[in-house]
């Protein structure tokens, strides 16, 4: 493998002109990738996950809820248990037409704001005194069994 040179800094008249020249020489497509092999750019083929749904960040609980209801779906739908992800994208899209969309949004955003943080762990502290096993170095009453 050789290492090249990367030149930085291009200008976007200089990039432009590039992609010009390589629509130029071969049948370039928008939105699709391409990857340099041998000297020759060829198409990045989709892979089989992609199928339009898009990797969001989601709260954990929103999540489980979506995954039980997916659980319960499946009785209806003959078997077929949905991706949490198409139940989560059912729920949005419906509560994204109601009248009062903002003010659920609203009320969620503040419930979790205002929600204490976990406390932290305290962290370990040396003991003051030696540690000793039972028993040893304290004066036992008569008749009380040593351990």
């Amino acid at each position: 493998m050789r290492n090249e040179a990367i030149k930085t800094g291009a200008t976007p008249d200089e990039v432009a002109a590039l992609i010009e020249a390589l629509r130029g020489l071969m049948d370039l497509e928008d939105g699709e990738l391409y990857t340099l092999r041998k000297g020759m750019l060829h198409r990045v083929a989709r892979g089989e996950d992609d199928n339009g749904l898009r990797r969001i960040k989601i709260m954990e609980e929103a999540y489980d809820d979506a995954a039980q209801v997916a659980k319960r779906l499946r009785q209806r739908m003959r078997g077929y248990r949905p991706d949490p992800a198409l139940v989560i994208s059912a729920f949005v899209q419906y509560a994204a037409r109601l009248e009062e969309a903002e003010a659920i949004a609203l009320d969620y955003l503040q419930w979790v704001f205002s929600r204490a943080p976990e406390p932290e762990p305290e962290p370990e502290r040396k003991a003051d005194a030696k540690s000793v096993p039972d028993g040893e170095g304290q004066k036992q009453p008569a008749g009380s069994p040593v351990h």
